[in-house]
C-alpha cells in the first residue's frame, strides 16, 4: 500500500545548529546536483519505464560497483551545497545496497536532509521502497521546508505514487539583509504530454518570485526532467523513445531570472538499452533556476559516462549580488 500520508505539507522545520559550521553565507556559493538513479541505473542498465526491458539492474555486484562510483564522485566534489534525487534506502529496486547510509556517510560532519517522494507503508522488508531528495550543507541553514507541488494523476509503473515537492533550505547572507533560499526538486517524467510537469514548473516560479520578492536569493536545482539544453548530440535512438522529452518552457520565466545548464556535456541518457555513447539519446535536464540577484559564475557537468548513474553531476558557481 502506499503511504497517503506522505502528501507533502508546507511544514518548516529549524535544524539544530553545528558548532562546527558556519552560519552564513559570503558573496559566493558553489552548488552541485545529481540524481542517483538509486545506484541501479548505471551505464549497463536498461529501465522498464523508458521503454527498456528490466526493472531491476544487472546484479547486486553491479550497483555496489556503481555505489562506489557513487561515493567516490562525491568524494571529489568541492561543492559547499549538494543537492541529490532519487537516493534509497535499502530499496528492491537496487538490490537492498545501502544507498542513502553509504550517502549520508560522506557527510557526517555538515547538516543532512533526507525527504522521501516515493515510498510505501504495510509492506515489509525486502519489498518496501523509500527513495527520496537529500540536500546537504556546508552550512547552518536557517531552517528547512518541504513545499507541495502538483502531483501526477496516475502513478508510476501503475502502483507507485511520487508526492513532488521542493525541499527548501534557508541561509542567512554575511553583513547583509536577506537569504539564500535554495530549493532541491525532482520534477515529473512520465506525464502525459508534460502537463504535469508544466503545473510544476508554474508553481516552482511563484515559489521563487514570492521568495525574490521579499529580497531573498534564489537559486533552485535538480532534476528537471524538461530540457534546459540540447545542442543535438548524436545518437541513433528511434524517436518513440523520446516520448518524455520536452522543452523547458523558458518564454514563462520572469524577466532577469536565469537557467544555470551546460550546454557543452549532458546530464541524462535515454534507458531503453544499456548506454552506448552516440547511440543513446542524450541532452541536460539538470541544472539552476537563478533570481535576477544571482550571478552565474559558472556550470558544468561532470562527463563520467554515464557510469554510475543514468545522470551526471552539474555544479555551478554563483555570485550573490
Amino acid at each position: 500500500m502506499i503511504n497517503s500520508n506522505l502528501q507533502p505539507v508546507a511544514d518548516v522545520t529549524t535544524p539544530t545548529a553545528r558548532t562546527t559550521l558556519p552560519s552564513a553565507i559570503g558573496n559566493q556559493i558553489t552548488l552541485s546536483t545529481w540524481n542517483l538513479g538509486y545506484a541501479g541505473l548505471g551505464a549497463g542498465s536498461n529501465f522498464i519505464a523508458d521503454g527498456g526491458q528490466a526493472l531491476l539492474p544487472p546484479s547486486r555486484s553491479v550497483v555496489d560497483e556503481n555505489l562506489a562510483g557513487i561515493v567516490q564522485t562525491i568524494k571529489d566534489d568541492k561543492a559547499q551545497i549538494r543537492l541529490f534525487q532519487e537516493v534509497s534506502s535499502k530499496s528492491p529496486l537496487s538490490y537492498w545496497a545501502p544507498v542513502r547510509d553509504q550517502v549520508s556517510a560522506q557527510f557526517s560532519d555538515w547538516q543532512v536532509f533526507y525527504r522521501p517522494d516515493v515510498a510505501t507503508r504495510f509492506i515489509p522488508f525486502p519489498l518496501a521502497l523509500d527513495h527520496g531528495t537529500m540536500l546537504v550543507a556546508r552550512y547552518n541553514p536557517l531552517s528547512v521546508e518541504t513545499v507541495p507541488l502538483p502531483p501526477e494523476p496516475g502513478a508510476m509503473l501503475g502502483f507507485l505514487k511520487r508526492r513532488y515537492a521542493i525541499q527548501v533550505a534557508r541561509f542567512a547572507l554575511a553583513e547583509r539583509p536577506g537569504q539564500l533560499v535554495v530549493g532541491n526538486i525532482h520534477l515529473s517524467a512520465f506525464d502525459d504530454g508534460g502537463t504535469t510537469r508544466q503545473a510544476q514548473i508554474s508553481a516552482v516560479l511563484a515559489f521563487a518570485q514570492a521568495e525574490f520578492a521579499k529580497g531573498n536569493h534564489v537559486v533552485i536545482g535538480g532534476d528537471w526532467n524538461m530540457v534546459l539544453s540540447d545542442p543535438a548530440w548524436p545518437s541513433t535512438t528511434a524517436e518513440k523513445y523520446l516520448f518524455w522529452i520536452h522543452p523547458f518552457p523558458r518564454d514563462t520565466l520572469p524577466a532577469g531570472w536565469t537557467i544555470a545548464s551546460d550546454a557543452a556535456t549532458p546530464s541524462v541518457r535515454t534507458l531503453y538499452k544499456p548506454y552506448v555513447a552516440g547511440e543513446n539519446y542524450t541532452t541536460s535536464i539538470d541544472g539552476f533556476l537563478v533570481s535576477p540577484n544571482v550571478s552565474i559564475v559558472s556550470v558544468a557537468t561532470r562527463d563520467l559516462g554515464f557510469a554510475h548513474s543514468d545522470h551526471q553531476p552539474v555544479t555551478s558557481v554563483f555570485n550573490l549580488d
